[in-house]
């Protein structure tokens, strides 16, 4: 008979841990041979792990933010509840108090009622009806004479002064609306005239933009006609050089045998040969005197050219600084004197205001109406 004992503790753990090789061989081996894990080198159940646990989170955010928007809504219903709550309770509050004071506080109640009745005109009658009203006595001192009656043809001329009064005020109305078209048809008439005098100065500037290019123009095409004839002149002195060189050459002093021939030095033209040299002739002196003189004479001539160009310049320019002077000056004059109208005009509609509003307080309006008046009204549905 076989002695087998109880299991240890120790044997429960050396079996666990086979279990547990055993299951982690299964596992690698469902991994190394799964082509999906084997081709691709992930790791796919960590990423499906991954994803449904990210699912998860996103499903607990939209509850989260499901049960915000449901706390908000209640909130904000229960925030209108009471708020409907507080508006009844308010128009209660409100409605009995105006019983109370339609009830208890009325304006017939009060003492000084008849001062301020607006039914107090109905409500009385006149000091007397006519010349035979019974009232009337000796000691009431009612009828004085020359007093006016109740006559149908007073009657008829106050109606009549009532239609002349009104036929006043509308002619007074049109006259005003009158003028107001006169004054709009100035401003605009006004406005017209200034924008067709800017026009006018737009268009002078321009022509004077264009007589000014002109003159530049002209001024550019003279100067290319004083070059071209500078040069046409330098080459007619240059042939002319060339021609008296060839001149002097045949008719020189070295072919002519010249005794003047200390002038003519083999070191070249210009040269003084010292052994032959008698120092200048006449003749010599005389033509470098003549070319000076004729230098001076032409460098005057340019300089007066030069300066009479500049001076037509400087007045062409005065002149259309002169005239920008004075067309500015005139806008400015006419400027000054449109604004000083509009606002004389201005002044004189403000005073015109003043004393209209002066008359409808003071004179129109001078009584008003009280709160009290008004809260006779609407207070049935009749």
């Amino acid at each position: 008979m076989l002695n087998i004992g109880k299991p240890s503790a120790k044997d429960h753990a050396e079996v666990a841990k086979h279990v547990k090789a055993r299951l982690f061989d299964e596992e690698r081996k469902k991994r190394i041979f799964n082509p999906t894990t084997r081709t691709i080198g992930i790791d796919k159940d960590a990423l499906d792990r991954q994803v449904q646990e990210k699912k998860i989170l996103r499903d607990q955010e939209q509850a989260r933010h499901q049960a915000y928007s449901n706390k908000l809504l209640q909130d904000c219903a229960t925030s209108l509840q009471l708020d409907e709550q507080n508006k009844k309770k308010q128009k209660e509050i409100d409605l009995e108090i105006l019983e109370y004071r339609k009830k208890y506080q009325a304006p017939e109640t009060r003492r000084e009622f008849d001062i301020y009745d607006p039914l107090q005109c109905r409500k009385g009658q006149p000091n007397r009806i006519g010349d035979d009203d019974p009232r009337i006595t000796l000691s009431s001192v009612q009828r004085f004479e020359g007093e006016e009656g109740t006559t149908k043809e007073q009657k008829a001329e106050q109606i009549k002064q009532q239609r002349v009064w009104l036929e006043m005020q509308i002619r007074e109305k049109n006259m005003t609306r009158e003028e107001n078209k006169n004054v709009e048809r100035t401003w605009q008439e006004t406005e017209h005239t200034t924008v067709q005098r800017a026009m006018a100065l737009a268009t002078l500037e321009n022509e004077c933009r264009r007589k000014l290019i002109e003159a530049n123009y002209r001024y550019n095409q003279a100067l290319a006609s004083e070059q071209k004839m500078n040069k046409s002149i330098m080459e007619a002195e240059s042939n002319e050089d060339k021609m008296a060189e060839v001149y002097n050459a045949i008719t020189g002093d070295f072919l002519t045998e010249n005794p003047e021939l200390g002038f003519n030095s083999a070191l070249g033209p210009g040269k003084i040969s010292k052994s032959l040299y008698k120092g200048l002739t006449p003749a010599m002196k005389q033509a470098i005197y003549d070319e000076q003189a004729s230098q001076r004479a032409e460098l005057k001539l340019r300089k007066e050219a030069y300066d009479k160009q500049e001076k037509d310049w400087a007045d062409l320019l005065n002149i259309l600084a002169r005239c920008g002077t004075l067309n500015d000056q005139e806008m400015q004059k006419k400027k000054r004197n449109l604004e000083d109208g509009i606002k004389d005009f201005n002044l004189d509609l403000a005073n015109e205001q003043k004393n209209k509003e002066e008359f409808l307080n003071n004179v129109l309006y001078r009584t008003k109406a009280t709160n009290e008046f008004f809260d006779q009204f609407n207070k049935t549905s009749r």
